[in-house]
C-alpha cells in the first residue's frame, strides 16, 4: 500500500507544480504606472459600471497600468488583469522595465506560492540568500509580494523578504484599522510589556507597520499614543463618503460581516441604501443604511446605477382587503375588487403568505392566497362541491336546460326524467353548472333533482384508496414539521435537563438567568413605553431581534417584559417573544430541546447531572408554544417522522381512517345512521339530515355525525337541545338551563349542532347567537347548515382542500401552513370515534385518499 501512496503523492505534486507554473506564469508588460487620485476607487471585471466589483483601491495606491481606452484602464490586481476608470488615475510616462526592476533577498528559506495564501500550492522554494525580482505588492497591508526566481513566477509573504541596497519594506498599509474585540496597547511587542491604553472593540487606529517573525504584531496610533497591539485583533477599514446604492439581487442585511450573523432585515430590490464603508481584504463588505436599519451586505448586491423595481402582474380572484402592513390587524388602505390586476413588488412571509402590491396609486400589503397570475372568468359565481344528481320532475316530465342560472334565461336543451348528470351547485342559488356531457357549462334548477348516492355494496362494505404523490421525502416532511413547532406528550414523563449557569436556585427554585429573549413574531414586536396594549408604540421590533431581559410586570392577568432595544428601553408580550435558555432532552448542549424558558421565570429543580439542573415546569397562559411545559415538548424529527410516514398504518387499522376522504360520502342509508343515533337526544332519528348535509356541501356524513355527537354529548348539551332566544339572538338560558332576562319576549329556539363560534369563553352566549344569525330554528337546519362551515374551514377550503384528517394536520403540499393543530399526534387521536362508528354499521364506502412521498 505504501508505494501506492508515494506514487499518487508524486504525482499530486508533479501536477499541482505543472499547474501552478501555468497559473503565476501568465505576465504583462506594464507600459504605465497610476496613482489612484479619489477616496476609493471601485475594480472592477470588465469595461463597464454595471460589471462585478472585485474589489477597492485607496487614494495614493500606485498600480501597474498595462493599456488605456475609452476612459477605462486594465491594470493587475491581485494578479489578474482587472480594470479601473482612468479619470480616477495619475498616469506617469511610459518607463522601461529595467527603470522599475527592484531585487529582493530572501532573510529566510521560503516558499513561492501560486496564490496568495499559505494553502495555496507551492510552486518552488527559495533558500535563503536568495535574490528575488519584485514585480508588485499585494494584500489589504501588503503582506504579499508577487516575484520571479529561478524562471518561476509566484507569491511570497513580504516580511522574510529584504530590498538589496535598503532595509526591510515597510508594507503598503491601508492607514485607517478598526479593532475586531477589545485589545490592549503595550508599550513593546510583548504581552507581558507594560499597558499603553486599552482600545474598545470597534476602535479605529492608524497603523504604521507590521513587525514579529510572523507579522504578529502590528505598531498604531490611537488617541494620542504610539505602541503595539497583536494584528490579530485589527481589520483594515476603508471609509468612504456616504454614497446612494441600489439593491440589485434581494439580500439580507446582516449585524455582522458573515452571512452566519444576524439577520436585521431584508432589501427587496431595487432599495435605496447608503454605503457607509467597505470592509474585509478586497472590499467585499458594505456597512449601509436602509431606512432606520443599519448593517451589512455583500458588496456583490449592491449596484452604482438605479434598479428597475422587479414586477409581476397578478389578479384578484376574490375580493381582498389590502393592509398597511403584513398583518391583518394593519390599517385597511383599500378594497381590490374580483378580477382587479395589481403589480406585485415582493413576497413575505417565512412561505411568502404575503404579498406587497401597488393598486390604482396606493402600495399595501394583501394576502397571497387571494392574487393568481391568471385573470379569472367574467363570471362571479362560487361553485360547491360537484356531485351527480337525478332529474325528477313531476310526472316524469323534462327539465329545462338554460343558458344562465335564472329562469328568465334563453333555454338550450332539455333533461329527461331519471338523466344523471354531474353538477356544481351555485352557492347561495337553487342552481346548478352541468359539468358533463353535452350541456356542459349550462345550468339546471336543483329543486327538480334528487342526490345520487353511492349504492351499498354486495357485501355491504367497500374500500376504495387512492395516492397522491408529493415531491418531498418523508424524512423533509418531518423536518418541516419540526421547524413548525409540533408538539408532543410521549415525553411528559421524562426528565427536562437545563445547564446551571442559567439558573439561580434557592432550595428547590430555580430563576432564570439567561437575559436573552429573542422576537419570534412574523410582524415584529411592538415595544410600548408602558405595560399596556393601549400605550404608544416606541418600535416595532423586526423577527430574530435579541433583546435584553430586566424585569416582569403583570397587569391584572397580563404579564409584560421590560427590556432594552438598543438604546430604548419599554414593554413586549410574552407572546411575541421567546427566552434562549434551552431546556433540554439530555445533559448534553447539543441534545434535542424540548423548549425555551424565559427570563425571569421560576422552575421546580428535581435533581441534579453533573453540570444540569431536571426541572420542572409549566407553560404560563399566553406565552408561545416554543416555551417548554411539562406535558407538551417539542417533538424532534425521530418523534415526528412515524407519524407523518404513511407506511406505518396498516389499511385494517384505526390510524388508517385519518386518511378516509372526508370529502366523499359513505354511500350509507338513513336507517343506517339512525341505528348508531339512538337515545342520543335531538339527535336521534336525523340521519337523513347528516345525508342531506353531506351532499349539499361535501362532507362526509359520518365525519359530521361524529362531530355533532362529540360537540353535542350525543345531542343532550344546551345548545343542541335548543336555546330560546331573543329578537336580536341573545340567549334567554344560562349554561344550567335556568331562565334569565325574563323581562324579555323569546322569538325563536336556536341549535347549534357542531359548537361552530362557540368560543370557550361564553360558548352558549356566542353558540347561540350565531344560530340565530344563521336562522337555525330545528336540529335539522342546524345539521345542514353547520356543515358548510365545517367544510369551508378545511375540507373545501378554496386554496388548500384538506379533505383528511392527515391533511388537516400536516398539508403536506405546503407543510407547516395552514395546519389545524399542533400536536404531532392529533389526526391519529381523532379517528377513535370516526372509526367506532364505522364499526357500528353494516353497509358503507370508504374512500382514502394517502400521500406518497419521494
Amino acid at each position: 500500500m505504501k508505494p501506492t501512496i508515494t506514487r499518487l503523492s508524486a504525482a499530486v505534486l508533479i501536477s499541482s507544480t505543472v499547474l501552478s507554473m501555468i497559473g503565476p506564469s501568465e505576465s504583462y508588460a506594464a507600459t504605465y504606472e497610476g496613482t489612484v487620485n479619489t477616496s476609493i476607487l471601485n475594480v472592477r471585471s470588465s469595461t463597464s459600471t454595471s460589471a462585478a466589483i472585485v474589489g477597492k483601491l485607496t487614494k495614493g495606491t500606485a498600480v501597474q497600468v498595462y493599456s488605456t481606452s475609452n476612459d477605462w484602464a486594465q491594470i493587475e490586481f491581485q494578479g489578474q488583469k482587472r480594470y479601473v476608470s482612468s479619470s480616477y488615475l495619475t498616469l506617469k510616462s511610459t518607463v522601461t522595465k529595467a527603470a522599475t526592476t527592484k531585487t529582493y533577498t530572501a532573510n529566510a528559506t521560503v516558499n513561492m506560492r501560486s496564490a496568495m495564501t499559505t494553502s495555496a500550492s507551492i510552486v518552488t522554494t527559495i533558500p535563503k540568500g536568495a535574490t528575488v525580482t519584485y514585480i508588485s505588492t499585494h494584500g489589504a497591508t501588503g503582506s504579499w509580494f508577487k516575484v520571479t526566481y529561478g524562471g518561476k513566477t509566484g507569491y511570497v509573504a513580504q516580511r522574510y523578504f529584504s530590498q538589496v541596497g535598503g532595509g526591510t519594506v515597510a508594507p503598503q498599509a491601508n492607514p485607517t484599522h478598526s479593532t475586531t474585540t477589545n485589545t490592549t496597547m503595550h508599550s513593546s511587542m510583548t504581552s507581558t510589556s507594560p499597558t499603553l491604553i486599552a482600545i474598545p472593540k470597534g476602535a479605529k487606529v492608524t497603523f504604521l507597520s507590521e513587525h514579529g517573525a510572523t507579522g504578529s504584531w502590528a505598531k498604531v496610533t490611537f488617541s494620542g499614543k504610539t505602541g503595539y497591539v497583536a494584528k490579530r485583533n485589527l481589520q483594515p477599514l476603508v471609509t468612504v463618503e456616504p454614497t446612494t446604492m441600489y439593491v440589485k439581487t434581494k439580500s439580507s442585511l446582516f449585524s455582522s460581516m458573515s452571512t452566519s450573523g444576524k439577520v436585521v432585515g431584508t432589501l427587496p430590490i431595487a432599495t435605496s441604501v447608503k454605503l457607509i464603508s467597505t470592509h474585509g481584504a478586497t472590499g467585499s463588505w458594505a456597512k449601509i443604511t436602509a431606512g432606520s436599519l443599519t448593517g451589512y451586505v455583500p458588496m456583490r448586491n449592491l449596484s452604482e446605477s438605479q434598479v428597475a423595481e422587479p414586477v409581476t402582474p397578478y389578479y384578484a380572484k376574490q375580493t381582498a382587503t389590502m393592509y398597511s402592513s403584513t398583518s391583518t390587524r394593519g390599517n385597511v388602505l383599500q378594497t381590490i375588487p374580483v378580477g382587479a390586476k395589481v403589480d406585485q413588488l415582493s413576497a413575505h412571509g417565512a412561505t411568502g403568505s404575503w404579498f406587497k402590491v401597488r393598486y390604482a396609486n396606493t402600495t399595501g400589503y394583501v394576502a397571497a392566497r387571494n392574487f393568481s397570475l391568471t385573470a379569472p372568468s367574467t363570471s362571479t359565481e362560487q361553485y360547491g362541491t360537484e356531485r351527480e344528481v337525478r332529474i325528477s320532475v313531476e310526472n316524469n316530465g323534462p327539465l329545462n336546460v338554460r343558458e344562465e342560472a335564472t329562469t328568465s334565461s334563453d333555454k338550450v336543451g332539455e333533461l329527461p326524467s331519471g338523466t344523471i348528470v354531474k353538477v356544481k351547485p351555485v352557492l347561495n342559488t337553487d342552481w346548478g353548472l352541468i359539468t358533463n356531457g353535452g350541456f356542459a357549462g349550462s345550468y339546471i334548477h336543483l329543486a327538480y333533482t334528487t342526490a345520487v348516492t353511492t349504492p351499498p355494496p354486495a357485501n355491504g362494505i367497500q374500500r376504495v384508496v387512492s395516492y397522491t404523490s408529493y415531491p418531498i421525502s418523508v424524512r423533509t416532511m418531518a423536518e418541516r414539521q419540526m421547524a413548525q413547532f409540533g408538539q408532543t406528550d410521549a415525553h411528559r414523563y421524562a426528565k427536562a435537563y437545563l445547564p446551571r449557569s442559567w439558573v439561580k436556585v434557592d432550595g428547590s427554585t430555580g430563576t432564570i438567568v439567561n437575559n436573552n429573549i429573542r422576537v419570534i413574531s412574523g410582524v415584529g414586536a411592538a415595544l410600548k413605553t408602558t405595560a399596556s396594549s393601549s400605550a404608544a408604540t416606541l418600535a416595532t421590533i423586526p423577527n430574530g431581534t435579541t433583546l435584553e431581559y430586566v424585569s416582569r410586570q403583570t397587569v391584572g392577568t397580563t404579564i409584560w417584559y421590560r427590556v432594552k432595544y438598543g438604546t430604548m428601553t419599554g414593554y413586549v408580550t410574552p407572546s411575541s417573544v421567546v427566552g434562549e435558555a434551552n431546556i433540554l432532552s439530555r445533559a448534553s448542549l447539543t441534545s434535542h430541546a424540548y423548549g425555551q424558558i424565559n427570563p425571569g421565570e421560576t422552575v421546580t429543580i428535581t435533581g441534579q447531572d453533573g453540570n444540569y439542573y431536571t426541572v420542572s415546569y409549566s407553560r404560563p397562559s399566553g406565552h408561545n408554544i416554543r416555551i417548554f411545559d411539562n406535558t407538551w415538548r417539542r417533538a424532534s424529527v425521530a418523534d415526528i417522522e412515524p407519524y407523518v410516514n404513511p407506511s406505518n398504518m396498516s389499511q385494517d387499522s384505526q390510524a388508517f381512517y385519518q386518511f378516509l376522504d372526508l370529502s366523499k360520502s359513505a354511500g350509507t342509508t338513513a336507517t343506517t345512521l339512525n341505528s348508531v343515533l339512538t337515545n342520543s337526544g335531538t339527535l336521534t332519528e336525523q340521519g337523513q339530515a347528516f345525508i342531506n348535509a353531506a351532499n349539499q356541501y361535501g362532507v362526509n356524513e359520518i365525519y359530521l355525525l361524529a362531530h355533532a355527537v362529540h360537540e353535542t354529548g350525543h345531542g343532550k348539551s344546551v345548545l343542541a337541545q335548543g336555546v330560546p332566544v331573543d329578537k336580536d339572538g341573545n340567549a334567554l338560558i344560562n349554561s344550567n338551563g335556568t331562565r334569565i332576562y325574563p323581562d324579555r319576549e323569546e322569538v325563536a329556539k336556536v341549535y347549534n349542532m357542531y359548537g361552530i363560534q362557540a368560543v370557550d369563553s361564553s360558548p352558549l352566549t356566542t353558540g347561540a347567537k350565531f344560530a340565530f344569525e344563521q336562522k337555525w330554528f330545528t336540529p335539522e337546519a342546524a345539521i345542514v347548515g353547520g356543515a358548510y362551515w365545517i367544510g369551508a374551514s378545511y375540507i373545501n377550503h378554496p386554496t388548500h382542500k384538506q379533505n383528511t384528517l392527515y391533511k388537516m394536520r400536516f398539508n403536506p403540499a405546503a407543510p407547516g401552513n395552514h395546519q389545524y393543530a399542533t400536536d404531532i399526534g392529533w389526526a391519529t387521536k381523532q379517528t377513535t370515534r370516526i372509526f367506532q362508528i364505522y364499526q357500528n354499521l353494516d353497509s358503507y364506502t370508504l374512500h382514502f385518499d394517502v400521500p406518497k412521498f419521494q
